[in-house]
């Protein structure tokens, strides 16, 4: 399960919502354009927020990348903004990191987006 995967599923589960990022997205074997498909789903699925909600979708760009690939859900939890997320370097599993560590782990938030 690739972070967008994680993202589809955290939003039907827990969120009663049917978001399709297409299956035939470009995998981490080309991260370039599987950057690239992440950006323009969000763009295309969702509205930019200044103050994100429980839900909302967290664009985030990984360190030594031009390119925001990396998408988890917003959740405001223990008194913290926090991300809920999947990546390759999780070794396959998905972690709930406070927005405010991100940085420390290589990620910078680029925005966050409401689901259309």
């Amino acid at each position: 399960m690739d972070c967008a995967d994680l993202v589809m599923l955290v939003q039907r589960e827990l969120f009663g919502r049917e978001v399709v990022f297409a299956g035939k997205r470009p995998r981490p074997l080309d991260s370039a354009a599987q950057d690239a498909a992440l950006a323009a789903y969000c763009a295309e699925l969702a509205l930019p927020v200044a103050e994100p909600v429980d839900g909302d979708v967290v664009l985030m760009r990984e360190g030594g990348k031009t390119m925001a690939g990396h998408v988890g859900t917003y959740f405001f939890t223990g008194y913290a903004p926090c991300v809920l997320h999947a990546a390759a370097w999780m070794q396959g599993g998905s972690s709930l990191h406070k927005i405010k560590d991100l940085p420390a782990m290589g990620l910078t938030v680029m925005g966050y987006y409401r689901w259309k």
